[in-house]
């Protein structure tokens, strides 16, 4: 293909005088070319080259009407602003309304390279407005199917939908079918995240193994002494007092009802635990999740909840 020069020193060599008649000098030469209404190039530079010379250039053909590309930059059009993809047709026909990196895309359905670190813990994938956010549920599950990943917010926190940039908890119908849920009573949705409530918290694991059958702050806990004695943790490590919102072994006499006593020998409380007898008389330093180590052969350890 000629350029818009090249086409004009034919002209001057075929008719002569006739060619500057026939527009050599023109400066809209480019305008009537397929590149102007497909690309933007519409503005004649110094070598008869047709190129994006300015945003009009954009703004008055199909970069900007089709794909939201309305700006010049760097001898192309370029997507710009989120209202320029907005008003395009490639945003009513397809969705892509959202500008990023030149292009109009849909951002609710992308993952920004740049927000590939908080998009698995927090379910912000995208980049918009400078910072990474959540804008859709796909964001918060980590899928476009219906199951959400294991490693997502949604699925470890019942986060599952995007509200104002963040994965929050809109039913709790999503908080319980979550780990925080099975694992700490964090069953019901309550402005924007799973809590636990008393229900949750007597129906749960926790407040039959640890006593934890009451509510603080949204979050299952030991209240009353009662909850505490009835609990497995009583009869298996003697925690049958409450403190502070925990069960805990406050005396000997927890210890000695306890089976980390009759069958690890270890009787004594200290720091809230039943530690065993040290050889010198005094407490070792054992802890609930096991005896201490001369408390009990090696060959007589067994596997269990609380105790070895």
């Amino acid at each position: 293909m000629l350029r818009v020069g090249e086409k004009c020193m034919v002209g001057l060599l075929a008719f002569g005088l006739l060619g500057l008649a026939l527009g050599c000098d023109n400066k809209d030469a480019c305008k009537s070319v397929p590149e102007c209404a497909k690309q933007g190039k519409c503005t004649v530079d110094q070598s008869g080259a047709c190129k994006v010379g300015s945003d009009q250039d954009c703004r008055a053909n199909e970069p900007c009407k089709l794909h939201g590309k309305c700006t010049a930059k760097d001898g192309a059009c370029a997507a710009q602003a989120d209202d320029d993809c907005k008003n395009s047709q490639d945003c009513k026909s397809a969705g892509v309304c959202d500008v990023y990196a030149g292009n109009c895309i849909d951002l609710a359905k992308s993952i920004s390279p740049e927000c590939s670190k908080t998009c698995q813990s927090e379910g912000k994938c995208a980049m918009k407005g400078g910072q990474c956010v959540a804008l859709s549920r796909q964001h918060c599950t980590g899928t476009s199917e219906e199951k959400p990943e294991s490693e997502s917010v949604c699925r470890k926190e019942g986060l599952c939908a995007a509200e104002n940039g963040r994965c929050v908890a809109a039913s709790s119908e999503d908080c319980a079918k979550s780990v925080a849920c099975k694992e700490h009573s964090l069953c019901t949705a309550k402005e924007g995240l799973c809590v636990a409530t008393d229900e949750d918290c007597k129906k749960g694991n926790a407040c039959s193994s640890d006593g934890k059958c009451g509510v603080n702050d949204g979050k299952c806990a030991a209240i009353s002494a009662a909850d505490c004695k009835q609990s497995s943790r009583c009869k298996l490590d003697g925690t049958c007092s409450l403190k502070d919102g925990a069960c805990i072994a406050a005396s000997d006499a927890d210890c000695h009802a306890s089976a980390v006593c009759s069958k690890a020998k270890r009787c004594i409380a200290k720091g809230g635990a039943c530690v065993g007898a040290s050889k010198g008389g005094g407490a070792s330093a054992a802890g609930p999740s096991g005896p201490a180590p001369d408390a009990i052969p090696a060959a007589k350890k067994t596997s269990g909840t609380g105790f070895f």
